[in-house]
């Protein structure tokens, strides 16, 4: 039966409306996939390779939540004092006055209240009072500094090796399996190749491999019967870590995950998913939101940056809340009819 056709079909609506030319969409329930649709071409260009499940999309700021574990990693690990261990004490190039008391939760929360400009920074506002842009190449400079290992090290070793992983890449040079970004329908398509740090924008992940982050979230660092980490990591990364002194209708966030809270009017989740629902959404438009309702983990792929961020007349928080509150909707009627 059909239970996600029209999550399938309001996906493609959107391939159109934002000028993508790829799609897909994996769904795991109780730890197998449920349902995989592809759509389209790694650009619109003649000989473009067709999109199938080894196809690897830039997620973009989805990225930051690898950033928040590897940190999360190196607190249990002791490398990091803590999450309330001031910044300054790894950020020696920065004016410590201007850092203040700012800490690695309002980082992670996005709750700082600087700004940061090359090897500067100003306070902008006082910390935990204001919402703003995510800075996950600060933290990952402090996990360099506390660990002497780069993101990337930390999670090819604690994640991607234990699980198998090999579309998931920071990556320095082409590949035919990388989906090339639409900046515009009527410019050539790029491809953003950057540090393999772990921290810039460049990280390519397949459907079914961003399935499988969300679902080792889910599942509180267990896969197939063994504890690949410490299940506290995930405790903590996926419940909410803002600290009580924002206003309570601005968003609450984990470790980067927007973490579901029906008093926040601003959010990015669709107000149908229910409470314990994590979220994370890249600019060119691939998200991945776990909902533990469900044991469910849904990952939306597209490759468009052309109306990101509000441009040509495209609301991206309205879209991203139809696919999540659809996803509820076609979850429901997948365990009704099936359980």
């Amino acid at each position: 039966m059909g239970f996600f056709n029209e999550l399938d079909q309001y996906t493609n609506e959107i391939k159109n409306r934002i000028a993508a030319s790829a799609a897909a969409i994996c769904v795991m329930k109780d730890n197998k996939i449920v349902h995989e649709w592809y759509s389209g071409f790694h650009h619109f260009h003649n000989g473009a390779r067709k999109v199938d499940e080894l196809s690897q999309f830039n997620v973009y700021s989805t990225r930051v939540t690898y950033v928040g574990l590897a940190a999360a990693i190196a607190i249990h690990e002791g490398a990091i004092k803590s999450l309330d261990e001031p910044i300054r004490s790894y950020l020696m190039n920065y004016d410590s006055e201007v850092l203040g008391n700012t800490t690695i939760r309002h980082l992670v929360t996005r709750t700082t209240g600087l700004q940061f400009q090359g090897n500067g920074v100003l306070r902008k506002f006082e910390e935990g009072m204001s919402f703003e842009g995510k800075r996950p190449e600060i933290l990952a400079s402090i996990i360099k500094n506390a660990t002497g290992k780069t993101v990337a090290e930390i999670i090819n070793e604690r994640v991607f090796k234990p699980l198998g992983m090999t579309q998931t890449e920071w990556r320095t040079a082409g590949k035919e399996t990388l989906v090339c970004d639409i900046n515009d329908p009527n410019s050539y398509p790029t491809l953003r190749l950057e540090s393999n740090e772990g921290s810039d924008r460049n990280l390519y992940v397949s459907a079914r491999e961003l399935a499988l982050w969300g679902n080792l979230h889910l599942n509180e660092g267990s896969f197939q019967g063994n504890q690949i980490l410490p299940k506290e990591l995930f405790e903590c990364v996926t419940s909410v870590l803002t600290p009580s002194s924002l206003a309570p209708h601005l968003p609450r966030l984990g470790s980067f995950w927007w973490i579901q809270d029906k008093n926040v009017t601003n959010s990015e989740i669709g107000p149908e998913l229910p409470e314990g629902t994590y979220q994370i959404l890249g600019a060119s438009g691939c998200s991945c939101t776990v909902i533990p309702k469900h044991k469910a983990v849904v990952v939306r792929m597209t490759n468009s940056l052309w109306t990101f961020g509000g441009k040509n007349g495209f609301d991206y928080i309205s879209d991203i809340q139809r696919f999540g509150n659809l996803s509820e909707m076609a979850l429901n009627q997948y365990s009704k009819l099936t359980y």
